[in-house]
């Protein structure tokens, strides 16, 4: 009986280590994320990087929170899969919504 209430107490000091040590990830993911809205960086690689820092920030909350870790790849497939499909219309649409220069306005 002892034996189990060590074992206990030892996996919630483990999965408090490990609460802590994703807060500090997030802290720092979110205090990267803020720095680079300061950054004098070109608009282009500033969005591309913020979107990179989110996506970490998504998968590092998934895997720790929702215990994806823990699945088998076709859940996790399954629950990013909406992910690859936004991006996938994203660059479909991207031309024709105003993103490039792909429509030349005629005035007469």
């Amino acid at each position: 009986m002892a034996n189990a209430h060590a074992t206990h107490t030892h996996d919630a000091a483990h999965g408090n280590k490990q609460y802590f040590v994703t807060w500090c990830w997030l802290l720092v993911m979110t205090l990267l994320a803020l720095g680079m809205g300061y950054a004098p960086v070109p608009e282009g690689l500033k969005a591309f990087l913020l979107v990179c820092i989110t996506l970490a920030k998504i998968v590092l909350i998934a895997s720790i929170f929702m215990h994806l870790k823990f699945e088998k790849m076709n859940l996790v497939m399954l629950t990013f899969s909406p992910l690859i499909l936004a991006l996938i219309l994203f660059f479909i649409t991207f031309g024709e919504s105003g993103g490039s220069s792909t429509h030349i306005l005629m005035t007469h």
